[in-house]
Order: structure tokens, then C-alpha cells, then sequence
């Protein structure tokens, strides 16, 4: 790649520059996790150039959403709210096979063949958990002489064990890659104090450390704004309705849903879950759903944002889930349950630790005893004994406290002040 020469942000010509690497990113209408949209978009309102880059093979549908032609590997440009974002190609794969792997290490490769940039990053950002793309942001930043963020959104490789997978050769090469780019980063950037903690026992220098948890743009839904028909529900003697909504992957643990969607039919308990996403497990999850006659789950395609928070207004909860693994107690920060929130609706969690301490904070859920399918049809059997006054003012404490804490606008000030110090103290 042919490098842009190096400025300073003293550049009186306009405000800092931010390059932000995320494989994963997505748009609004892609459905998905919306952060560095959103916190970019932030950035712009105050003052910065922005250019989020990602690739257009969706994490979660497994099919371009830009290019029609999988043999066209040409950039795509778009701009959006002010946030530029970099469409680069990466190849197209189906299962969590050696495949995945090719996927990312071809995203890799364009990132490094990425034409120049129209000016110079003042800074960049590389983020996990895809540790090849991070290792391109990293190898940027040093050729323009900038600093380097790597941006720890998952714990890699430590969550592929939290998934489910082993401590085989891919793990000990991961692990070898990130304390590179632990290494080398001017800041680490976390999602999750507990990550924070975690990587300071492992001898990193703490006051390299920052948190920028995760959040929701508040302002995309009103509570209380409820369309029933946004979720097709029964016009009589509708049944507590309780959404999922995101990744359908091992981590997320949704066999749980199975399990306490069948205790509840066989107790004639009018609970009805919709999960609404897609993922390596979901077709798995649809087989077993079918051959037990579960009427009382349904399976929904991913949806744009903007129809997503029609969906979430108009259930009863919203559960977070993940399955049991020590790392979910304290590196994890779910965009998820600041969309529930967001949307004034309660929240049933069985993630324990730090997200439970969060939910807690909110006053705006309903936490389990364990990741078991008996502890969650507790959860939602005392979920359903609150009355409906309780419940609204479950989901009025929870808005209040993400408003206050998680919105977008104020993590964006947040943002804009550590990206700024790191420019500033960059030698």
C-alpha cells in the first residue's frame, strides 16, 4: 500500500482523523451490532474525519451485502451520517471450518492492498476479536507514524474456549498474535472493566488501558411506543412475549431457550419467544425446535435496525443470554442489553458478573440464578408475577439508566476526549 504522508492534528485545515479497521462493522440497515457507526457518527458532530473499514460479507447472513459478484474484490465506497465507510472484500464461507479462518486472512490482505486513504489518519484503530485485521491497522499506523488503538471488543483468543473450542495450535498462534498487539498499542481499548482487569493481571501497564463500554443510540425509539403487529402477535390472550435478538452462534447458548420453551408448554404457560437473528447455530436450533413441536418458538430473519426497535417496543422482555463460561462473568459488554433498555422494555439475563451487576444498576431486568433452562423459566415465572405497573416502571428505571450512562452521545464524549489525549501524548 502506498502510504499518505504524515500530519499532526495541528493541521489548522480541519479536526483529528480517525481510521477505524473492524471487519464486522455494519450499517443500520445491515442489522447487527451498529457501534462504530454510531460512536463515529458521534466523532463527526464533534469536529473529526472519520472512515470506518469493514468488509461486506456479513458476519451473521453469510452473503455480501454490497457487491453482487463475489469475484469483484474492488473497494466500495459509502458514506453515511457523515461516517465514511470502506467496503473491502473478504471471501465468502458457510460454516466455523478452516474456512472462517480464509475469510479473515483474506480481509487482511485487503486492508494491506487498501489504495491510500484521501489524507493521512491522525490515529488508528484496530479491533478484535478478527486479529489479522487488527494486525493490518497496527502495520498502517506505524508506516504513517500515528498511533495504534487496539480495540479489545472480545477477548481472543480466549472466548474460541469460551465458545466451546480448545487450546489446540489456532488458539497458541492467536494468542501469540494479540500479545503482539497488545504490545505495540499506544492504548488498549476495552468494552469491559473486567477485560481491563484481566489484562492488567497479565502484566500489561494499566494506565495503557481505557474503557469505552458499549451503548445504544437512545434516540432511534420511544418507549411505550408499542406496534403488536410489528411482532404478528395473537389479538387475544396474547402470551408473554419474551425477544432475543442477535448472533445464533455456540457462545450465545440459545439450546437454553429450547429447553425452558418446552418446561413452559408443558405447564400450559402462555410464554412465546421470538429469536430473531441468524448464525452458525440457528439451522441446528430451527431442527431441534421442529422435531420437539416447540409452537412456542419462532425464528425470525435479522432486520434492519430501525425495524428492529419496532419489534423490541412492542414485546414484553428481552433476554440476554450466553452460555456458561467463567469469561462471560467479566469480558463481555452485550450490545444487547442496551437495546432492551433503550427500549423500555425489562430484560431477563443469565449472564452473571459484571453484566449482572449492570442490570442491577439499571433496575431494569430480572437476573437468573444459573445459565440453566430451570433457573430461566424462574426468572421469567417471577417476571410474570410483577404486575403491569411494576414492569412498566422496571422499563422506565432501566431507559433512565442507559440514557444517563450508555447513550451514544455520551460515550461519544467519552471517545472524543481518549482519542484526543492519545493524539496529544503521541511522541
Amino acid at each position: 500500500m502506498t502510504a499518505p504522508e504524515p500530519r499532526t492534528s495541528a493541521d489548522p485545515r480541519r479536526g483529528p482523523s480517525l481510521l477505524w479497521i473492524n471487519q464486522f462493522a455494519v450499517l443500520p440497515s445491515d442489522g447487527g451490532a451498529t457501534r462504530h457507526f454510531e460512536l463515529g457518527r458521534e466523532l463527526v458532530r464533534r469536529g473529526w474525519d472519520v472512515t470506518v473499514v469493514a468488509s461486506d460479507y456479513h458476519p451473521q447472513r453469510r452473503a455480501y451485502t454490497r457487491r453482487t459478484d463475489a469475484s469483484n474484490h474492488d473497494a466500495i465506497d459509502e458514506s453515511i451520517d457523515g461516517v465514511r465507510f470502506r467496503w473491502l472484500w473478504a471471501a465468502a464461507y458457510k460454516g466455523n471450518d478452516w474456512r472462517r479462518a480464509i475469510n479473515w486472512l483474506s480481509f487482511h490482505r485487503s486492508v494491506a492492498a487498501m489504495r491510500a486513504m484521501p489524507s493521512a489518519p491522525d490515529i488508528v484503530i484496530g479491533s478484535s476479536p478478527q486479529l489479522f485485521a487488527a494486525t493490518a491497522a497496527r502495520r498502517l499506523a506505524h508506516r504513517v507514524k500515528v498511533p495504534f488503538v487496539f480495540e479489545v471488543r472480545d477477548l481472543w483468543p480466549e472466548s474460541l474456549v469460551a465458545a466451546g473450542g480448545r487450546k489446540g495450535i489456532a488458539y497458541h498462534a492467536l494468542a501469540r498474535v494479540a500479545a503482539g498487539l497488545y504490545r505495540d498499542a499506544s492504548r488498549i481499548m476495552v468494552l469491559a472493566a473486567g477485560t481491563g482487569t484481566y489484562l492488567a493481571k497479565q502484566g500489561i501497564d494499566p494506565r495503557r488501558i481505557v474503557l469505552v463500554p458499549n451503548g445504544v443510540d437512545v434516540n432511534l425509539v420511544q418507549p411505550g411506543a408499542a406496534q403488536p403487529e410489528a411482532l404478528g402477535a395473537p389479538p387475544l390472550a396474547a402470551p408473554t412475549t419474551l425477544i432475543y435478538a442477535g448472533a445464533h452462534g455456540p457462545a450465545n447458548g440459545l439450546e437454553v431457550v429450547l429447553e425452558a420453551a418446552a418446561m413452559l408448554a408443558a405447564s400450559s404457560t402462555p410464554v412465546r419467544f421470538v429469536l430473531i437473528g441468524d448464525g452458525p447455530s440457528k439451522s441446528s436450533l430451527m431442527e431441534v425446535a421442529a422435531l420437539r413441536g416447540l409452537t412456542n418458538v419462532e425464528f425470525r430473519a435479522p432486520v434492519p435496525k430501525s425495524e428492529l426497535v419496532k419489534m423490541l417496543v412492542s414485546a414484553d422482555a428481552g433476554l440476554l443470554l450466553l452460555r456458561d463460561a467463567a469469561l462471560f462473568a467479566f469480558a463481555v459488554s452485550p450490545n444487547k442489553l442496551f437495546d432492551y433498555l433503550s427500549a423500555g422494555i425489562p430484560v431477563v439475563c443469565n449472564v452473571p458478573g459484571e453484566v449482572a451487576g449492570l442490570l442491577a444498576a439499571s433496575e431494569g431486568g430480572v437476573q437468573t440464578r444459573n445459565t440453566g433452562a430451570k433457573a430461566l423459566v424462574d426468572a421469567i415465572h417471577r417476571l410474570r408475577a410483577l404486575t403491569p405497573a411494576d414492569r412498566q416502571r422496571m422499563g422506565r428505571d432501566g431507559r433512565r439508566w442507559v440514557e444517563q450512562h450508555h447513550s451514544r452521545e455520551v460515550l461519544g464524549t467519552l471517545l472524543d476526549k481518549v482519542l484526543r489525549d492519545i493524539i496529544v501524548a503521541a511522541p
